[in-house]
Parts: C-alpha cells; sequence; structure tokens
C-alpha cells in the first residue's frame, strides 16, 4: 500500500505510477482493486489537491485471507489488523519510499505477499510492515494468538519465534540455497525460498514439556525449568513444566525434546522429597515444603529444649558434686585459679581433653577404677606402638598419667595376628571402599617383595595343618601391600613365611591375595615387583594379554574378575640402580671390568665420571653440584641407595660433562640424558612437584595423549638400536671413523693404558646394559601407558606415576626393623605383630606434622567413638 507525502507537487504523480505499475504486475495474480478516496478525504491546504488513500486487497480463501485492506488515511504504514485478514495504514512521520530500479520496495513486499498466499496452508497468514515480511501461524481459540513467526527482511536473513522465543533457522535452511537480497528478478526465488521453510516449519509440532501431572506438585520448586501455562493456547497440552534448554519445536512423531526428557530425574526426586514428612537436615530450607518446613522447625525446638533440660541437669549435678567433695580455697589460690582460667582459652579441644585427663586421672584411689577417653587411648596407642620404652618412661616418670600397656593390649590385639592374608585389614580396607564410592570404585595395586634376611622360625603348613609333613625353616618373608592408585591407602594384606620360594608357590599365593582383594570390592589394576628371579619366572607363567613382538610379559587377563588386565611393573628405582650399577663396571682402566658398553662407536664408561668429579670437585661453583664421593665412589651399602644413583644419572651431570668437550664422552652425556627423561616421566610423586621443581617431565599425567608417552618410546627404541648395535657391530658402527688422526689429537689421559680400542672383541651382552635390566626396562615401560589411560577412562583426574613403584612397601620393612631395636633378622611372629601395629596406628589417625610451615593445633581428632577391644571368652565354672 501506498501513500503519499505532504508538500510535494509530483507525490501525487509518483503514486499515481506506483499504484498502475502495480495493478500490471499483478495481473496474473488475484484481482487488485483501487478504491477512491471517500468524499470526505480531507484536501491539501498547499496544493489544494485531493490525498489519495491507496489500498490493496486481495480476494482469496476466506480461511486464509491475510492480505491487505482499505482503512487508512495516506501518512500511513503497513501492520496487521485486529482480524489478522487485512493491512492496515498507521501515522507514521514522513519517510522516503525506498526503491529498487524503478519499483518501491513496498511494492516488491505487496508481490511477495500475494503470491505466497497462494502457497500457505490453513491457519497461516502474512502481512507486511515497513521492516520486513511476517508469516505467522495463529491459533484456533476464541482468542487468536500467534503462535509461530518467521519475518523476512529485504535481504532475504530471516528470523524465527516460537512463542515469542526466538528458534535457530539453520535446521529449515541448511538444503537451501543462500539468501538473495529482494529485487524485481528475485521475487519468484524469494517466495520459493519462504514458502520451502514454512513447509519445514509446519513438519514440526511445539515440545509438551514434562506435562505428568503426578510432578505437578514439585514443579513450583525444581530450579531446572519453569512452569508453561500455556499462553498461546496450544493443543497439545494445557499446563506444563518446560526445561529452560528446551528446543520448543520437535519432530511431530515425538511428544518432548530431550531436554525436557532430562526433567523426570530431578521431579521425580523432589516429589519424592516433597513426599517425606522429615526431610534431610542439610536440605536448605528453600527446597522444603510447608509441612515439612514446620516439622523442622518443631524438631529444633525440641532438641533446643532437651539441651536445655540437660544443661540444667548437670549444673543441678555440678553444685551437688562441689557441695560434697568442694574444697574451701583462700583468695590468693582463688585469685590465681581465675588467671590460669583465663589464659587457658586459646587451648584446643584434644589439649582440653588431656589436661581433663590428668586431673580425673590424679584423684583416683586406683589406677583400675580410672575410665579413659578414647582420644586418650588413641593418643596412647600411637606412642605405645611408635616406641614402647619411650611410653614406660613417661609412665614411670609421674609427671604423664598415661593407660597401662596391659590395657593398650587388648585394643591393640583384637584379633590374633597369623599367617596368611590378614582378614581384619580386608575388613578395614572394604569400609574405607564403601566410603569412598561417592567417587568411584577404589582402585589399588599390589606389591612384592621379599626381606633378604634370614629369619629362622618354624612353621607348619597353613593349606593343610593336619596333615604330616616335615617341617621346613622359613628364611624369608613375602609381604604383599595393597596402595591406591587416587587416594593414600597404603596397608600390608598379607604376609606369607617361605624357606625357599618357587614360581609355582608365589603363583599361587599371588592369585589368592588378588582374589581376596576383589571380593572385597578392591579392584587390583597392577603387580609391582623388584627383579629377582622368582619374580621374573612368575610372571612369565601368566598368560600375557596383548602379544609384543619382543615376547614380554607385560600383562595377562584378571583371572579374579572378568573383562580387566592385570598390568605387570619392575619397581621403576630398582631398575634405575641396575642401569647404575652396569654404568659403574662399564670401566677402561686396565683392570678387570664385567662390562664394557659401546654405542655408535664410542663408549660409555664410568671413567668419564670419575674424570668429571676429580676436575671439578674443588670448584664452589659448578653444574655437576650433585657428585661428591659417596655417589662417584660408593661402596656396598651405597649402591643399594636409589638416591645416589638418581644423582649421578641426572641432566646436570649430562650437561656438565658435555660441556667439557672430551673425546669420546659424547654418547655417555646422551645415555645420561636418556636415562634421567625416562626416569622423571615414570616418576611424578605429587600433583605440585612439577612446578616446585620446574621439571615438567614429573607433572600428573591428565591427558592420555600426553607427550611424555613419546619420550618414553623414544628411550625404547634408543635401547633396541643399541641392541643391534652390539648384536652386528661392524654392520652398524663404521670403526675406520675414529681415525688414527682424532686419536692423535687426544688428550694424552686418554691414551693410555686401558684406552677404549673399538677393535677390541666384546661379547654382545657385555657391550650394554644387562638383560634383566633391559626387560625390566620394556616391561614397565609397556605396561604404564594402558594402565594410566584406564585409570584416566575410569574417571581419574590425575595420575602420578610413582604411584606404580614399591617405595611404600620400603618404607614400611624400615619401620620393621625398626620396631624390634633395628634388627635385620626379626622372626614371623615380630614381623606379624609389627604389620598389625603399624595398621592399628594408621587407623588412628594422628597425623604427623611434614615440614616446617607452622604448627597444626588439629592434628588430633577428639572423638568419643569407641575403640574395639579383644573379648574375653569365659570357661565353664567347676564346682
Amino acid at each position: 500500500m501506498l501513500a503519499r507525502r505532504k508538500g510535494k507537487a509530483h507525490s501525487a504523480a509518483r503514486t499515481s505510477d506506483s499504484r498502475n505499475q502495480s495493478n500490471r504486475l499483478l495481473d496474473n495474480e488475484k484481482p487488485v482493486e483501487v478504491n477512491d478516496p471517500p468524499p470526505s478525504a480531507k484536501t491539501d491546504n498547499l496544493d489544494g489537491k485531493l490525498l489519495p488513500s491507496i489500498s490493496v486487497e486481495c480476494s482469496t480463501d476466506p480461511s486464509n485471507s491475510s492480505m491487505l485492506s482499505p482503512e487508512a488515511e495516506s501518512e500511513h504504514s503497513y501492520c496487521a489488523s485486529p482480524d489478522l485478514t487485512k493491512t492496515v495504514l498507521l501515522d507514521e512521520p514522513p519517510k522516503r519510499v525506498s526503491t529498487v530500479g524503478d519499483i518501491s520496495v513496498t511494492d516488491l513486499w505487496l508481490q511477495v505477499a500475494v503470491k505466497l498466499k497462494l502457497f500457505l496452508f490453513h491457519r497461516w497468514f502474512v502481512f507486511v510492515d515497513k521492516e520486513a515480511l511476517h508469516v505467522c501461524y495463529y491459533s484456533i481459540q476464541n482468542a487468536l494468538t500467534v503462535q509461530r513467526s518467521l519475518k523476512v527482511f529485504e535481504s532475504g536473513a530471516g528470523e524465527f519465534y516460537v512463542h515469542n522465543q526466538i528458534v535457530s533457522l539453520e535446521e529449515f535452511t541448511s538444503d537451501l540455497d543462500p539468501p538473495q537480497p529482494l529485487s524485481k528478478d528475485t521475487v519468484n526465488s524469494f517466495v520459493d525460498r519462504i514458502a520451502s521453510i514454512v513447509n519445514c516449519i509446519r513438519k514440526k509440532e511445539v515440545c509438551t514439556g514434562y506435562d505428568d501431572v503426578k510432578y505437578r506438585n514439585a514443579w513450583f520448586s525444581c530450579t531446572v525449568g519453569e512452569v508453561d501455562r500455556n499462553p498461546f493456547k496450544e493443543c497439545r497440552y494445557v499446563e506444563t513444566f518446560r526445561s529452560f534448554m528446551c528446543t520448543r519445536l520437535i519432530p511431530n512423531n515425538k511428544w518432548r525434546c530431550g531436554e525436557c526428557a532430562k526433567m523426570l530425574k530431578p521431579l521425580k526426586r523432589r516429589s519424592q522429597s516433597m513426599a517425606q514428612d522429615q526431610a534431610n537436615p542439610n536440605t536448605k530450607n528453600i527446597y522444603l515444603t510447608e509441612q515439612q518446613m514446620l516439622n523442622k522447625m518443631q524438631k529444633q525446638r525440641s532438641e533446643i529444649n532437651n539441651a536445655k533440660k540437660k544443661i540444667y541437669r548437670l549444673q543441678e549435678k555440678m553444685q551437688e558434686i562441689l557441695k560434697k567433695e568442694g574444697v574451701p580455697i583462700d583468695q590468693s589460690m582463688s585469685d590465681a585459679m581465675l588467671d590460669i582460667l583465663s589464659q587457658c582459652e586459646k587451648l584446643s579441644p584434644a589439649q582440653s581433653i588431656f589436661l581433663q585427663q590428668q586431673i580425673k586421672a590424679s584423684q583416683q584411689k586406683h589406677a583400675a577404677g580410672m575410665r579413659w577417653h578414647p582420644t586418650i587411648i588413641r593418643f596412647a596407642l600411637s606412642l605405645h606402638l611408635t616406641s614402647p620404652a619411650a611410653y614406660e618412661l613417661m609412665r614411670e616418670t609421674g609427671m604423664v598419667k598415661l593407660p597401662s600397656s596391659s590395657t593398650l593390649f587388648e585394643y591393640s590385639h583384637v584379633k590374633p595376628v597369623e599367617e596368611g592374608v590378614d582378614k581384619l585389614v580386608l575388613e578395614s580396607l572394604a569400609e574405607r571402599v564403601v566410603f569412598q564410592k561417592s567417587s568411584g570404585k577404589l582402585l589399588g595395586y599390589t606389591t612384592l617383595d621379599d626381606i633378604d634376611r634370614e629369619m629362622k622360625c618354624l612353621e607348619n603348613l597353613i593349606e593343610n595343618p593336619d596333615q604330616n609333613e616335615d617341617q621346613t625353616t622359613a628364611s624369608t618373608v613375602l609381604v604383599y601391600m595393597v596402595k591406591g592408585v587416587t587416594n593414600g591407602i597404603k596397608e600390608v594384606v598379607a604376609t606369607f613365611a617361605a624357606g625357599k620360594l618357587s614360581a609355582n608357590q608365589l603363583y599361587i599365593w599371588t592369585w589368592k591375595v588378588i582374589g581376596a582383594l576383589e571380593k572385597s570390592g578392591i579392584a587390583v589394576l597392577a603387580f609391582v615387583s623388584d627383579g629377582s628371579s622368582v619374580n621374573r619366572a612368575f610372571i612369565k607363567k601368566n598368560k600375557p594379554a596383548t602379544q609384543h613382538p619382543s615376547g614380554i610379559v607385560f600383562d595377562t587377563w584378571n583371572k579374579a574378575t572378568s573383562c580387566r588386565k592385570l598390568y605387570f611393573f619392575a619397581d621403576v628405582p630398582h631398575l634405575l640402580k641396575t642401569i647404575r650399577n652396569c654404568l659403574l663396571n662399564s670401566r677402561w682402566d686396565g683392570r678387570k671390568s664385567r662390562r664394557r658398553m659401546v654405542k655408535n662407536g664410542k663408549k660409555i664408561s664410568w671413567d668419564f665420571i670419575i674424570k668429571l668429579y676429580e676436575a671439578k670437585k674443588g670448584k664452589s661453583l659448578r653444574k655437576s653440584y650433585k657428585l661428591n664421593a659417596m655417589n662417584v665412589y660408593p661402596d656396598s651399602y651405597g649402591r643399594m641407595k636409589v638416591k645416589l644413583a638418581g644423582q649421578v644419572l641426572s641432566k646436570t651431570v649430562s650437561t656438565d660433562l658435555r660441556s667439557q668437550g672430551w673425546f669420546d664422552a659424547s654418547e655417555t652425556a646422551l645415555f645420561l640424558e636418556k636415562v634421567n627423561d625416562w626416569f622423571d616421566c615414570l616418576n611424578g610423586a605429587h600433583s605440585c612437584i612439577a612446578t616446585k621443581t620446574r621439571n615438567k617431565n614429573l607433572a600428573a599425567y591428565t591427558s592420555e595423549t600426553d607427550e611424555r608417552f613419546s619420550l618414553i618410546e623414544d628411550f625404547l627404541n634408543y635401547l633396541s638400536d643399541w641392541e643391534k648395535e652390539a648384536k652386528n657391530p661392524n654392520q652398524s658402527v663404521n670403526v675406520s671413523a675414529i681415525s688414527n688422526a682424532s686419536l692423535h689429537d687426544a688428550d694424552e689421559s686418554e691414551i693410555e693404558d686401558g684406552v677404549f680400542n673399538p677393535e677390541e672383541e666384546t661379547s654382545t651382552s657385555k657391550r650394554l646394559l644387562s638383560t634383566q635390566t633391559l626387560d625390566g626396562i620394556r616391561m614397565s615401560s609397556y605396561a604404564f601407558q594402558p594402565a594410566v589411560c584406564f585409570m584416566l577412562q575410569a574417571g581419574a583426574s590425575f595420575v602420578n606415576a610413582r604411584v606404580f613403584t614399591q617405595d611404600p612397601l620400603e618404607q614400611h620393612f624400615s619401620k620393621v626393623r625398626a620396631g624390634h631395636g633395628g634388627s635385620n633378622n626379626p622372626n614371623v611372629f615380630q614381623v606379624l605383630n609389627r604389620n598389625r601395629a603399624l595398621h592399628t596406628i594408621g587407623q588412628l589417625g594422628m597425623r604427623k606434622r611434614k615440614g616446617n610451615h607452622g604448627e597444626d593445633s588439629n592434628r588430633v581428632e577428639v572423638t568419643t567413638e569407641p575403640l574395639p577391644k579383644r573379648k574375653y571368652s569365659r570357661g565353664p565354672k567347676f564346682t
């Protein structure tokens, strides 16, 4: 519809031309009527002409009518009339009519509207305003309401609304051509595009939300959605509960969208909670019903009244005790007591309990009448199990009142210790597993080692105690420890005494322990052991789950459960010591050496370490600051220390050795660097160690595609190339590359008795690391990545590499020896009793202070929960 502006003489002519042109363009469509202005039309005061009012009315099916009506004067624009069947003009300020070529945009919109009406279905209508064309779908109720609206702009872009909420058009336009601006030549394509979008919209229905009346009472208190009272008069529902993420439109064969379908669980949970008379005490008040709020207030009022009554009774009892047992004191003593009490306001609960128990014990006539607080029992047990001699010394001085050793014995020996699987520890672990099920099932690993000291004791066979067999003398004790991968659980679960341990016996005991752990709810992930011959034979007896070309067995199917593998690890710190020992035995000093390692025609020798230390030991500032006499010239005890091995096989020593520019030392420096990187990748202790040490290789593993896996693979390739070279030295190494000129340029200290000669015949095994060390490195490296990936897939946020080591078991052995005065030869019962004592200490919850960050007043937890005590079974009475 067009309107002429006031004040311009040529506007009427332009309006008339536009009207005639519009009539010509619409000849093939519905008939168009041009209404003459009514007699009452006003005249322009400036030019004395009438202001013609032009309207276009399209006669179509009454049920599909949507177009224009002649009910406005000249200064108007288009908008929908209340009956949604006509387009009228409303007042607006003077505005210039835009044109496309010689045709105005309004005329083009009218053409599009008239043509589009031919494609629209029942309850769809179209109208044009000053900005865009609207295609709407209205309800069939008495009060008509627009339920869906498609708004198309002159550029061809569009917006789609459902219930006044904008919805993306990407789903409906993905198969269509890109939009084109409206012009005389694109009218038909413009109409086709709009009609295609409308047809796609017609195939969709409005999501009904979750309208189940069973959960209607939970709609108003559920925070994950909103109540839809159907203001747009949809026929599919009357009232519903809709998710905030509802997609609004869904295929017509569905009832609700995926987001609204997820509302079942929160609505059901909320409805069940509201149906209860007593809600959970931790539930916030805003989520409680009125009845639940009243019940909660009544319960709290009852508890307050009971507490007041209890306080009143205690006050009366205290007054009676003061009258009977009170001792009158003078004013000076009273002031001193008040002064002491005023200074004790900062006492912790544990200190307060300790002082109260000391006063109570001092007033007892006989020690047997004292009833100790559970917190004091725990504290005394921790002291006694740590050092019985120190505990007895504290009691004998009389300065501190503590329970006797016989009293503590009743708590520390609740169940008798026995060889084999410790059922008490398994029960304790099972309880802790149940407690931690909120974060997932506990995953642990079993470590295995033996005390390499002879123990003299006689033990009968446990499996068949009644069988008449010869008694054997046990020389070793086999200890199994379980440690959590994602938590701090460390417990000895089984102890076996053996004379001469065999792989068959180890196979039986190991799977027996794993079966008991799995039955208790502890999933065993890995098996860690040292490199002894018995342990290696046991691992080879298991059928590999993954066949590797090298023939290394690093995993097997867990026989105690289904669909889960058990991974084998060689203790990485032990491997580091064996690598250092191989390097230590690689010498060209003229003496008889057990190993002469060679790679790429250059020797890998301990001689370079000695030379570097002797050259730099007098300097205060040096790169290889970790080198000292203990790790360069280790004795038999020093060869057992992992710390000393790690100080030599470090990056600082490698960097300092490479910077010297010594002849033939480059391969030794490269070897040290490779070993250092590999050990760091398998030795991350905790999640913050990488930041503290500024070594990213020690960081925890959080991704299945961690770049450190490639470092481990590079080290394995390095060892494989070295092994091939050792087997075929003449093919892989060009011996002539080390020419006489190179030897001539070398230092005189290199050309002496024992200098490296690449042509010297050396056996293959002496040219590289030992076979046992190579197999252990490969086994741990192959098993590490799948074990870490399994834990990450199981839900662990991170995995520290050091959990797959034997460090906790080594520390346990040191505590066992220290518990018996540093004895290196404890017997079986001493080991069993010490294991039980250490388990009891761990259960007491007495946290030890670590570091110098200050005192922690909450290391002792005050609790009234009684400890389990040994029960006596009374025999029959004789008369």
